[in-house]
């Protein structure tokens, strides 16, 4: 019980003392608002026993009549101000508390050390659903579902109260069989709360290969790995799907349970006719009692089905105050520790002992041991895997070392306080981290208080200042989600800016320059090296030219350090390991004919790679973002009956399942005939006759019950059977569509993974609770409302076409409520995916916001995204306090029109005691009805915009069609690619043309390379062979067949495709290989021959679990040489006729690249291969080397005949400035 109460605390941890005052008047009007109908009730226990008397006319019948209807009329005036505060004040407090509980669980994420978000979150699917879709639950139930439960539960205890005033014998004797009407909820909740947390934790299993494939679109799509994606995102929603069929059951027995009150009224009217009998009780007392009781009662049920919305907020408030409770081992809010006033920079590790934490049994470091002195630089090189990232890793204090120390300055840097020492460091990493904001933005993570001309500055020392002027917006340019609008290069440039700015006092250079072209990496290099002149500066690298000017050289082996000194000194031992590295490069240099280098001279050639990654735009003339708001916005709202209509399988349940709700819906107003017609029965003045009566009427109650049962668990399962079937067909369908969409879409800012995701989650979910919830209680509203009306016709129609006249204007008191809800819905959704989208780039991000302390401005930017939702939410709460107390006044009015005009009629004749009382509780009875109806209204509004998103998605015409069964589908293609006069530009930058004219020939079976600086447009030639992407003119050529004739998806499996990031996915070492797979059917022996191929066999065959060993998201616990093996071994794999090498081996070190290279060579033998690389190891034996320069092809030729051009040629300067790079030692 303690752990429920805690659940329940963990939804309301986050009020403030406004917040508590407004609960205090939220509580105070939902009391008052639950203690309403028994006052009621009280008021109406009189007029019963004046309608029972002998006289119902005369002056004195009329004027008592009419004295207790001005009462009714004062409550309705009275009842406005509790029901006002109900509306209002849980409103305003549930998006103050959301807003509050959204900042609080980003700060306690962004607080966690690197260890946790290894060991304990799967993917930022589970990061992105806490900080939208959980906090989305709990804000709906304060707002929504914890006033109606108030209520509920005040109505149950008032109504008690009332009985025991008016008949305390009638009472006392109904009280045991509260425990009756417990137990059922009691049940129901506990199984509710039980289920619901194992259905986020299935569900997260979906969410997490969404979010996934979404994220990493490129790779889903070169290796047409949708209908793979698709099947196991299909077997992941199975398990939600099972447990929801069993939610729907539990609800069936818990609200079915609940109609055990009919039981006990069956009872109640026995032991009511004996007081009436034998105690002198009045006839509409017994009634009114005995009435009270039951409607109290009743008022459980509403109360009860509140109980899975609060089920659900309890899980996922345990779940987000488990995240802000924990404090990581590595807290970076503590604030405890030295600071060295005077810091010096001397770094040391001593016998430093270490493994990841998710792979405790692999040892990084057994006995590491190093000194880096004061303000110089030291180099690590060593093979792929051998620890040299984890040194800088556990210098940022990411992890802890298990046994061993590192000293700053001679003080141990667990002593010294952690913000400190992160902001003494700026780090630039192999993979640079950018967030979705403005380029001027992304450099002021480094320093948040530095001025533009600091910031330009730091561009210029960056050499990224001319790159950045040249784009229409300059600083303001938009970086896309991840970077994605940059080429490779100028993303990693503004990550130097973004360490320069900051002026650290030790520099951590994680291959800096590996993305750069050789005009950049001289001019940038040069900049490092001036940035770091008296700091202590420590780089990884792989490429020699970074390095020879290392005062230290420190090589790495096994974790170990087998070697240390300068260059110089190290080349000099024939047997070393530095020098065979140098040798494993010399063995690839092939200017020896041009040019003289001694062994240390680096040996590649150094171009972009990611020069034209995608901007964040769908390849169609309309501006970016405008075609997302045309389609979400611009439509209209899609017929409910189109989304019944995809629920056709289910026509069995849907059968049962409106049968089951018409049922349940003929029970309250059969109920209430029954007990209007008991009146009568307790004024007979026969004894005999009354006992007789009052059998049949308990026999009546009783059946009503069983009925209730059985109706109830079939509706319930029924439909529940019809949302899970249709929740798991609609995230089905539109993970389908989303994968038919071209990378364009991806691009648009409204389509980030994070909102993609969200959307996923959020809208299937609504329109699960629409179909299954909503049509099962509007099918049950309808059903009541249709017999109420005819049977109250029937018997007294004069009273009934006053009562049923006035009911439209309850119904358009709730519809004015829906509509004001309705624009407050769209605008919580889009604040809420503006939300996921900062936690989706926070925790993809989060070791480069962990390295440069930028929480702060992380939260700072949640802030922003909230301003105007919380603004609107203000408005919202006015609006729904007001509608609320309107629409329950009206309630009173009518029940005081009710009384006085049935008055009038009895006193006139028109119709008889029994008959008034009769069609009164059976019209009532339907208010109630329509006022539970009318509370689902939130939902609804919900359901639209839902159902409106949905389709927004289905509809969509996908720019590049990726299944036209017209298309060609070749079995076979020679590879020959030809772009003829190719205008091309992103939509984001319309005006900045890569190609103009740009023309290419590809020979088949031959292998092109494509160098040129960094935005010279060579990823972009790959873009449009894979069909990411189609020229706004021209045309893009296969086998002389324009590629758009071409089936997409046949197409792409004759295409293998290495980027420069590797994507790995969550699942085996094994499973990542076999995606490259053309067939589902893949033998071990296959895998394993690709793995050799690739060079990565051994490294893989040496780990703990070999090829079972899991990949966490992105591979992300494995090397960057480790990933991009593994990427090789998958294209390799696909043995397709065309192979893109975008940077291939720019990951690998120097023994790996060797042996991954010939493997290449191997492969690409009689395949047409398009290489686009940085390193001339890579190059020099390619058919062709095309140099791209500014969107056209300059020169074109073999190796040797383009150097032969001598002085005047590109490439010849390109091979100069390599040259002049690395100049002999």
């Amino acid at each position: 019980m303690g752990r429920n109460i805690g659940s329940v605390r963990s939804i309301f941890m986050h009020a403030d003392t406004a917040d508590y005052c407004l609960m205090a008047f939220g509580l105070l009007g939902a009391i008052c608002a639950g203690l309403y109908r028994p006052t009621l009730l009280f008021v109406v226990n009189k007029i019963m026993n004046n309608i029972g008397s002998a006289s119902t006319s005369g002056d004195a019948f009329s004027h008592k009549i009419n004295q207790n209807a001005l009462i009714l009329l004062y409550i309705a005036c009275g009842s406005w101000v509790p029901f006002f505060l109900e509306g209002y004040c849980w409103s305003r407090t549930a998006e103050r508390q959301a807003t509050r509980m959204r900042s609080r669980y980003m700060k306690a994420l962004l607080r966690q050390d690197v260890e946790y978000f290894d060991l304990h979150v799967t993917g930022t699917a589970e990061a992105i659903s806490s900080v939208s879709e959980d906090s989305l639950v709990i804000q709906d139930v304060i707002s929504e579902k914890v006033p109606n439960l108030l209520i509920n539960a005040a109505s149950f205890v008032g109504c008690y109260i009332v009985a025991f005033a008016m008949l305390w014998r009638l009472a006392i004797v109904g009280v045991p069989f509260v425990v009756l009407l417990v137990i059922p909820g009691f049940i129901y909740g506990r199984a509710l709360m039980n289920l619901a947390r194992k259905m986020k934790e299935e569900y997260s299993k979906a969410a997490t290969i969404a979010e996934q494939a979404i994220s990493s679109i490129r790779t889903v799509y070169s290796f047409v790995g949708e209908r793979k994606t698709q099947s196991a995102f299909s077997a992941a929603l199975q398990g939600p799907f099972k447990l929801g069929l069993r939610q729907g059951v539990a609800k069936g027995l818990a609200i079915g349970g609940n109609g055990v009150v009919l039981g006990i009224w069956a009872f109640m009217c026995w032991y009511g006719s004996r007081l009436v009998m034998y105690h002198g009780a009045q006839g509409g007392t017994v009634f009114a009692t005995g009435a009270v009781m039951a409607i109290g009662g009743l008022s459980l049920g509403p109360g009860l089905s509140n109980l899975q919305y609060l089920s659900e907020a309890c899980t996922a408030g345990e779940r987000i105050m488990e995240v802000i409770k924990r404090v990581p081992k590595i807290d970076s809010d503590n604030m405890e520790g030295q600071t060295l006033e005077n810091l010096c920079g001397e770094v040391e590790f001593k016998h430093v002992q270490f493994a990841y934490p998710s792979s405790p049994e692999i040892t990084i470091f057994k006995d590491f041991s190093l000194k880096i002195p004061t303000g110089k630089k030291v180099a690590l090189v060593g093979s792929s895997g051998s620890g040299k990232s984890t040194a800088v890793a556990l210098l940022q204090r990411f992890y802890d070392p298990l046994g061993g120390e590192i000293l700053l300055d001679g003080v141990a840097i667990d002593k010294l306080q952690l913000k400190w020492l992160r902001s003494q460091m700026g780090l630039v990493s192999q993979e640079p981290s950018l967030f979705a904001t403005t380029i001027e933005e992304n450099i002021l993570f480094g320093k948040e208080d530095a001025t533009m001309e600091e910031v330009v500055a730091a561009a210029e020392a960056a050499h990224a200042h001319h790159f950045i002027c040249e784009l229409p917006d300059g600083y303001d340019t938009q970086v896309g989600e991840r970077g994605v609008q940059m080429s490779g290069g100028q993303k990693q440039r503004i990550a130097i800016a973004r360490a320069v700015i900051k002026a650290p006092r030790i520099l951590l250079l994680d291959e800096a320059t590996s993305a750069l072209d050789s005009e950049s990496e001289r001019v940038v290099q040069e900049a490092l090296d001036s940035a770091a002149l008296g700091r202590t500066t420590i780089i990884i690298a792989h490429r020699l030219s970074t390095i020879r000017n290392a005062d230290i050289i420190a090589v790495v082996q096994d974790g170990h350090i087998v070697e240390t000194g300068p260059h110089d000194q190290l080349i000099q031992n024939p047997a070393g390991l530095y020098t065979s590295l140098v040798r494993l490069q010399q063995a690839d240099q092939p200017w020896k004919a041009v040019t003289s280098l001694t062994p240390a001279t680096s040996l590649y050639l150094h171009t972009t790679s990611s020069n034209s990654t995608p901007p964040n735009s769908p390849l169609h003339s309309m501006p970016a973002g405008e075609e997302a708001a045309t389609v979400t916005s611009g439509i209209p709202v899609p017929s409910f009956w189109r989304l019944l209509a995809m629920n056709y399988p289910e026509w069995k349940e849907a059968s049962i399942g409106c049968l089951s709700a018409v049922l349940s819906g003929a029970i309250q107003p059969l109920y209430a005939f029954s007990m209007g017609s008991m009146i009568s029965v307790y004024f007979l003045p026969d004894h005999e006759e009354m006992k007789k009566h009052t059998r049949i009427y308990s026999v009546c109650f009783f059946a009503l019950f069983v009925l209730s049962l059985l109706s109830n668990i079939c509706q319930h399962y029924s439909f529940a059977a019809m949302g899970e079937n249709l929740t798991k067909r609609v995230r089905e369908m539109m993970f389908s569509k989303i994968l038919s969409f071209e990378v364009g879409w991806f691009d648009q800012d409204d389509n980030s993974t994070g909102a993609i995701c969200f959307r996923l989650a959020k809208d299937a979910t609504v329109v699960r609770s629409l179909v299954g919830d909503r049509m099962s209680l509007i099918v049950q509203t309808f059903s009541a409302v249709t017999i109420s009306g005819t049977m109250g016709l029937i018997i007294a129609w004069r009273l009934a076409m006053v009562m049923i006249a006035i009911q439209p204007l309850m119904i358009i008191s709730f519809y004015t409520r829906t509509v004001l809800l309705k624009s407050m819905s769209a605008k919580a959704i889009k604040a809420q995916e503006e939300s996921g989208k900062l936690a989706a780039e926070a925790v993809s991000n989060l070791r480069t916001i962990t390295a440069f302390s930028s929480q702060a401005r992380i939260l700072k930017m949640l802030e922003v995204a909230q301003e105007g939702p919380i603004q609107e939410s203000i408005r919202q709460a006015w609006f729904s306090g007001i509608a609320l107390g309107i629409s329950q006044s009206l309630l009173s009015c009518s029940w005081a029109l009710d009384f006085w005009y049935g008055g009038k009629l009895l006193s006139h004749g028109y119709i008889s005691s029994k008959a008034f009382l009769q069609t009164f509780m059976i019209l009532v009875s339907t208010s109630r009805v329509i006022a539970d109806a009318g509370s689902m209204t939130n939902d609804l509004a919900k359901g639209i915009d839902a159902i409106r998103s949905v389709f927004a998605i289905l509809d969509r015409l996908t720019q590049i069609q990726p299944e036209n069964p017209d298309s060609y589908q070749p079995e076979k293609i020679r590879g020959h690619v030809q772009i003829q006069e190719v205008d091309f530009a992103y939509p984001a930058r319309p005006n900045a043309f890569i190609f103009k004219g740009f023309s290419i020939d590809i020979d088949p079976g031959k292998s092109t390379a494509l160098v040129g600086e960094s935005g010279s447009g060579k990823s972009t030639i790959i873009g449009l062979i894979e069909r990411f992407y189609d020229p706004l003119k021209g045309i893009v050529k296969l086998d002389g067949k324009d590629i758009r004739t071409y089936h997409l998806r046949v197409l792409r499996k004759h295409i293998a495709l290495v980027s420069q990031e590797p994507i790995l996915f969550a699942g085996t070492i094994r499973d990542n290989i076999a995606y490259g797979a053309s067939s589902d059917e893949i033998n071990e022996s296959e895998i394993i021959e690709a793995a050799r191929a690739a060079n990565a066999h051994d490294f893989i065959v040496a780990l703990k679990h070999g090829y079972d060993t899991w990949c966490a998201s992105k591979g992300l616990q494995l090397s960057g040489g480790q990933r991009q093996r593994i990427a090789i071994a998958r294209a390799i794999l696909k043995n397709a006729a065309i192979l893109l090498l975008d940077e291939a081996t720019s990951a690998l070190d120097s023994q790996s690249e060797t042996v991954v290279q010939e493997a290449l060579e191997r492969v690409t033998m009689g395949r047409t291969s398009v290489v686009v690389a940085h390193r001339l190891s890579t190059i020099q034996n390619c058919d062709l080397i095309a140099v791209v320069d500014k969107g056209n092809v300059v020169e074109k030729g073999t190796h040797t005949s383009l150097l032969e051009k001598g002085p005047t040629g590109t490439y010849y300067s390109l091979v100069n400035r390599q040259r002049g790079l690395i100049s002999p030692t």
